[in-house]
């Protein structure tokens, strides 16, 4: 019995961790009725892509709190240098800028 539970431990401690672990893409679609009004659709962030360029604490806990429904994200909380919007983000030169709507949301309406 102690050498299942010896290679259950090591088969555990050799596993991916949940923090570890891609996470993917993620659709933000919790405020879809505004986007629509501003001709939108859902926003889809690549978590994956991020991933490859920054580190876990760059974001969490800081900007995102790193658990489903926690942030309150909108247009205006960007547009005033939170979320999205901060200052080490895409209000600066390291991203592209928060009006280029099609680099973000699905469904783009052209005026």
């Amino acid at each position: 019995m102690a050498g299942w539970n010896v290679f259950v431990l090591i088969a555990a401690l050799s596993m991916p961790t949940l923090a570890g672990a891609a996470i993917g893409d993620i659709r933000l679609d919790d405020k879809i009725h505004s986007m629509e009004k501003a001709g939108v659709g859902p926003v889809v962030f690549p978590h994956g892509r991020h991933e490859k360029l920054y580190r876990c604490v760059d974001c969490h806990p800081g900007i995102f709190k790193d658990r489903r429904g926690a942030n309150d994200i909108s247009m205006k909380s960007n547009m005033n240098r939170k979320f999205c919007g901060s200052p080490n983000c895409h209000n600066s030169r390291k991203a592209f800028p928060l009006y280029m709507c099609a680099k973000c949301h699905t469904n783009v309406r052209a005026d």
